[in-house]
């Protein structure tokens, strides 16, 4: 007898989900949603492309658990930050454990076409860049300098010195001779959080 449709047979793993969302993370960082199959994902999770079809039937689910995994846990940590040193390192703590992320926002959230970009603005987003903001405007407030600095635009200076090492980590490990390894990559956190203070002390 013909076995009926139905749900797949979990026999590849206990966790299959979370496998196959840490799968589409790392393959979406390095080949973009477009350049990723359903079967690529699967073969990379270990298990069957109909398990990856079952969990998420539409890509668009896949999709947000993708940017739920990376960005989750990141939002209930900057949730708890109470000045500036304390979002570095905690935003700094997550890119460093997810090495990928900043690839993955390179690809698919970056650009005007990137598939993940509509989903980020509306559920991630609001909520990263609002913590840093305020964190910043309490450091200007502190420094006396609230109405002197644009507060968006060091929202972006300091990200950007907190991320770039990321990715350009391959190229400057070529360039430079030395290895980019985890002590180094928190170097650059501590330079850019001190250039970022210097930058305020001396405007």
């Amino acid at each position: 007898m013909p076995k009926r449709p139905g749900r797949p047979v979990r026999q590849e793993s206990p966790n299959a989900s979370a496998n196959i969302i840490e799968a589409a993370c790392l393959l979406f960082s390095r080949h973009g949603v477009r350049g990723t199959s359903y079967r690529q994902i699967a073969e990379a999770a270990g298990v069957t492309p109909a398990m990856v079809h079952y969990y998420f039937p539409h890509k668009e689910d896949l999709h947000l658990a993708v940017l739920q995994t990376t960005f989750s846990s990141l939002m209930q940590t900057l949730g708890y930050t109470r000045n500036l040193e304390e979002w570095v390192h905690g935003f700094h703590d997550h890119v460093l454990s997810h090495p990928w992320c900043p690839h993955l926002m390179l690809r698919e959230v970056m650009p005007h076409d990137g598939e993940l970009r509509g989903l980020f603005l509306t559920h991630c987003g609001p909520q990263v860049f609002g913590s840093v903001k305020t964190m910043i405007r309490q450091t200007f407030r502190e420094a006396g300098m609230s109405r002197k600095l644009n507060v968006d635009r060091h929202v972006v200076l300091l990200v950007g010195m907190l991320v770039y090492p990321f990715l350009g980590q391959d190229v400057a490990q070529t360039l430079t001779g030395k290895t980019f390894d985890k002590r180094m990559m928190k170097r650059f956190r501590d330079d850019a959080l001190a250039l970022f203070r210097a930058r305020i002390a001396g405007h």
